[in-house]
């Protein structure tokens, strides 16, 4: 009997079937892994878009921040320079000298291009105004001027905290030690219907030869105009160049992304800083797109994941590759900013927003690890300025930065606090002989000659004021108290020497050193 095979073999049709079937998953399972791989992608690539976006706004909008800060604290050095004078107190004060006021206020433009000027007396009498090309005579009640009376106002009263009794009349405490805010009035006003900078210092002598003669003081006030210079100057700042030369300024309102927006309120999502006038109202907002904030990484990300469906493997290793090079990319923008952001950038040295943090740091391990406070302050350093120009200074400044950083090493943090004001925290080896042989280094080392870019050799000396801690303090205030007072002390015992706090005492270079810190060059 025959029997039938009942098992059928699978049909030419079947077995296409089946092999579509498995061909179909295997493009499903990789293209499944594509997307899996693509999506993970995207999304890192979401968040350090978002991450690093957020941390450069943060970034950028700090260092506008200390930009717009610096400057105003650059303008009331600036004024300083004029307002801080015993010849001022005698010609423009006590003479009415007018052939020195016009050339003095005129110097303001020619030198640092202040737009406006105006000087008030004691019965709030407007008495001069200048202007980019002229200077007024006038005699006009401050009332008209609405803008001006708080700016005067705060500055007459700090005149008030600081202002002291020497014979003849009255004068100024030394600025050694004071906050610009603590005698200066400085922010931003509307003056001639334009949005301008402003700063108010009060008319003071300057090594109290002679006296004024009325316990109201008489103000100087200067303004620059955001759109008459002060927006190219800041993006100078903004650039890491440091102070733009004024000459060379053309009153742009845009310039390298940073643009002044009147009226408008600060966002969180953009490096931006509001300005208000004294009296809280609102005129505006500084903004910065720099290049960094620009850069994105989504440019690399997606041609990285079209590029997955050719090589899913080839792709996985460039992938990393350019992550990693954005990573580092970023992270050396944002380490530049952080390190703007906390240093001085005429001469690279810890800015006072550093030395504080350093300070309060150091403080907080006490007793246990002890330190001391050095308080420098520049012999003679004005009269080259006023000599061979602000250029020459700024040498100076940074030739001074250098020594002082070689003097001290890995042993310390050196910052600049001032004009020509340094204070350096020390941590080394605390004790008197090491810190007056070192002391009397850097003096040594600061007084040898600085060639100018046209080959003129200056000198200026440098006085030390040192307080220790624990022993003279163990709070901030104190330490920088007693490190400022002996810092008087050097200064009163003929300059050029070290004083430590509570020592009458001082430390004095050889007679070598001695001649040397006497050449001006």
């Amino acid at each position: 009997m025959n029997v039938t095979e009942s098992t059928s073999t699978p049909t030419p049709s079947g077995q296409k079937k089946r092999k579509l079937s498995i061909s179909s998953l295997a493009f499903l399972l990789a293209g499944l892994l594509i997307a899996v791989t693509a999506s993970s992608l995207l999304f890192v690539g979401h968040v350090a878009s978002t991450a690093s976006s957020y941390q450069t706004i943060q970034n950028e909008k700090a260092r506008l921040q200390s930009a717009i800060t610096n400057r105003l604290n650059m303008f009331v050095q600036e004024q300083l320079t004029f307002a801080r004078s015993d010849e001022t107190v005698k010609e423009l004060v006590r003479k009415q000298n007018v052939q020195f006021v016009l050339e003095k206020v005129e110097r303001l433009w020619k030198d640092y291009r202040h737009n406006r000027t105006f000087i008030v007396t004691g019965d709030d009498r407007i008495r001069v105004e200048g202007f980019a090309d002229y200077t007024h005579i006038t005699n006009s009640a401050l009332a008209e001027t609405p803008a001006l009376v708080p700016i005067v106002s705060r500055t007459r009263t700090l005149f008030e905290t600081n202002r002291v009794r020497v014979p003849g009349g009255y004068g100024h405490q030394s600025l050694l030690g004071l906050q610009t805010e603590d005698y200066a009035t400085a922010g931003f006003a509307v003056i001639d219907d334009r949005v301008a900078m402003i700063s108010a210092v009060p008319l003071m002598p300057g090594d109290h030869t002679v006296s004024l003669p009325d316990k109201r003081a008489t103000i100087l006030i200067s303004a620059i105009f955001v759109d008459g210079g002060l927006l190219k100057d800041l993006t100078g700042d903004l650039s890491g160049l440091g102070t733009t030369v004024f000459t060379e300024l053309g009153g742009s309102l845009a310039l390298d992304g940073l643009t002044f927006r009147a009226g408008l309120e600060a966002a969180d999502d953009m490096p931006n800083w509001s300005i208000q006038t004294l009296n809280g109202d609102n005129l505006g907002i500084f903004e910065w797109t720099s290049k960094s904030q620009g850069a994105s990484i989504w440019p690399t990300v997606i041609p990285v994941v079209l590029l997955l469906s050719l090589a899913l493997s080839v792709l996985a290793f460039g992938i990393a590759w350019r992550i990693g090079h954005l990573t580092n990319s970023l992270q050396d923008s944002e380490s530049k900013n952080r390190f703007l952001a906390h240093h001085d950038t005429l001469s690279g040295l810890a800015n006072r927003l550093m030395f504080n943090q350093e300070l309060e740091r150091a403080v907080g391990h006490l007793p246990a690890n002890a330190f001391a406070l050095m308080h420098c302050d520049l012999d003679r350093f004005k009269s080259v300025n006023d000599t061979y120009g602000h250029a020459a200074g700024d040498i100076v400044i940074k030739t001074v930065a250098e020594r002082l950083r070689d003097a001290i090493g890995k042993d310390g943090l050196v910052s600049r606090t001032g004009g020509d004001e340094f204070v350096i925290l020390y941590h080394r080896t605390i004790s008197k002989p090491v810190l007056s042989k070192l002391g009397l280094e850097m003096i040594k080392s600061i007084s040898t000659p600085i060639t100018l870019d046209n080959g003129v050799h200056v000198s200026v000396g440098l006085s030390v004021g040192i307080s220790i801690a624990p022993k003279d303090g163990q709070d901030e205030e104190t330490l920088v108290g007693a490190s400022d007072y002996a810092l008087y002390h050097s200064k009163d015992e003929g300059r050029g020497c070290v004083a430590f706090f509570g020592e009458k005492t001082v430390h004095s270079p050889t007679e070598d050193t001695k001649k040397a810190a006497a050449n001006t060059g």
